[in-house]
Parts: structure tokens; C-alpha cells; sequence
């Protein structure tokens, strides 16, 4: 629907000669209803990078683990590469970063 209300703006816009801004901005209710539906648009694919973002601290910190549990208890002697920061902090910093990424992102795209 939010796509079909832009199309519709761009061709009254495109039917009368009028800019979309001026367009807009004659009508205070329609401009926050597009903002509104821009902010609805944007917000699924930013929280599906801070998801991606989660999930890829969470795969690096059950190779951590799965690493540190073969090598004491089955004896193996796995190496990790990529540096000792990665491996320790990395998984931490993903996992905290997206998830305060979201928090922000949903009280600033909440329904209001």
C-alpha cells in the first residue's frame, strides 16, 4: 500500500505541475503520513542488519566454545585464527552492538 500512496503522489504531483514538496507540504496530515510510511519502510531492513549482526556474534561464539570443548576434553589442539580479540571480544561486541542497535531503532520507529 505504502508504495501504491508514493505513486499516487508522484503522478498528482506530475498531473498538476507541483512539486512533491510543495505538494506535501500544503498537507500537514499527508506529510506525516508519508514520513510515517517512509519510517515503516526503512525499519525492516535496518532490523533485519542488527538481526544479521546478532547472529553472526552468536555463530562466532559457538565456534569458540565448540573449539575450547574439543581441545580440553577430546584432546584435540584446534587453532583459532584471526587473533585472540576476535574470537574473545568479537562475538561480545556483535552481540551487544546489535542489540542496543535495536533497541534504538525500535523506539525511534515505534507506532506513535
Amino acid at each position: 500500500m505504502v508504495i501504491a500512496d508514493i505513486e499516487i503522489i508522484i503522478k498528482v504531483s506530475d498531473l498538476f505541475g507541483v512539486a512533491i514538496d510543495e505538494l506535501l507540504r500544503s498537507d500537514e496530515e499527508l506529510t506525516k503520513k508519508v514520513i510515517h510510511d517512509g519510517k515503516q519502510l526503512a525499519y525492516p531492513r535496518l532490523k533485519f542488519l542488527f538481526d544479521v549482526l546478532f547472529l553472526i556474534g552468536v555463530v562466532l561464539l559457538i565456534i569458540k566454545l565448540a573449539v575450547v570443548i574439543l581441545n580440553k576434553l577430546a584432546g584435540f589442539n584446534l587453532e583459532l585464527y584471526g587473533g585472540w580479540f576476535i574470537w574473545n571480544f568479537g562475538p561480545l561486541i556483535l552481540m551487544i552492538g546489535a542489540g542496543i542497535g535495536s533497541g534504538v531503532l525500535k523506539e525511534k520507529y515505534k507506532e506513535g
